[in-house]
């Protein structure tokens, strides 16, 4: 990376670092940071992009993501290209979509107000995937379920992301609906999102066995009511599981990401059992969320394979 684009992704991340106080409230999902340079990453059940800086949460944006019918891809990537006012080469796929829809159909979107690519591309991956960070023309749909693959963004927000990225930092796509979270004071929250890929939760499984071995380590009773009406409801609201009342929790300074779905995570000791002295703590063997079956080795769901026809932006 050359002084003087390192220089500017500085300068950025300056302006932008008095976000991560509000950043640092945000659940985060469980992926291994890089722990030098930038690494952006995007939890896809989250519609979430998180900008971390040498390891640390700097900036949280909302995202819209691929549809059903053309999901954003998960896996590690890079980025390979910054393209101010860019022009948007429309994919035959969306060609034919337009026509389908009775639509005028578009083959190149110049720069400007219209374009669905907004005032910048961000490429990560190999350009034949035509996979990209970009604004939009439809600040309404995001965050959301609503791209043909890309990642897209406010149009602030890109033009922000773009000032700070540069070729050949981390990206990296999860997909995890169950988010674990240590506050500053200890406690223990767990987010669960929607599957909206209605595709198979390999965290699912782990779950069980990382609360018991969480209560076990920490001495500090988990309340399994409170997991299992978690996983029902799926908010996408932080939910405590060891403050001694649910309703009005705060989280106490920042959210930290438990590494409980890395499988090179270190393994807890088994220690005797808390005592179950309050309401419904998890407990082994009892209940919906005893452990099933044996662990996924992936922190993440399995990868739609990334396809050279996928459609570059709305």
């Amino acid at each position: 990376m050359s002084g003087r684009i390192k220089w500017r992704a500085l300068v950025a991340l300056c302006g932008i670092f008095w976000a991560s106080l509000t950043a640092a409230g945000t659940p985060q999902p469980d992926v291994p940071i890089s722990p030098q340079g930038l690494h952006v990453v995007v939890n896809l059940p989250q519609t979430r992009l998180f900008l971390y800086q040498d390891g640390t949460l700097v900036k949280s944006y909302p995202v819209a993501v691929g549809k059903m019918l053309t999901k954003t891809p998960t896996g590690d990537f890079s980025i390979t290209g910054v393209y101010r006012a860019p022009s948007w080469h429309v994919p035959k796929s969306i060609q034919e979509e337009m026509r389908r829809q009775g639509k005028p159909v578009q083959t190149v979107v110049p720069p400007g107000p219209q374009n669905p690519l907004g005032p910048v591309f961000i490429r990560f991956g190999e350009p034949r995937l035509g996979l990209g960070f970009h604004g939009t023309n439809a600040p309404g749909s995001v965050p959301g379920f609503r791209s043909h693959g890309c990642v897209r963004l406010k149009n602030e927000d890109a033009l922000e992301l773009a000032g700070t990225v540069y070729n050949g930092a981390a990206v990296t796509v999860a997909y995890q609906t169950v988010l674990l979270n240590e506050d500053d004071a200890g406690e223990l929250w767990l987010t669960a999102l929607r599957n909206p890929y209605k595709g198979e939760d390999p965290s699912y499984p782990m779950l069980a066995d990382t609360l018991l071995n969480w209560q076990r380590e920490k001495a500090v009773a988990v309340h399994g009511k409170r997991v299992d009406l978690a996983l029902r409801e799926r908010s996408g609201k932080p939910v405590c599981l060891t403050c001694t009342r649910s309703d009005g929790a705060r989280i106490n300074g920042q959210l930290t990401a438990l590494r409980w779905l890395n499988p090179s995570a270190p393994v807890s000791p088994g220690l005797p059992d808390v005592p179950m002295d309050i309401s419904a703590p998890i407990q082994q063997g009892t209940g919906s969320m005893a452990p099933a079956r044996k662990p996924r080795p992936s922190a993440a769901a399995p990868a739609s394979r990334p396809m050279a026809t996928r459609a570059i932006g709305a």
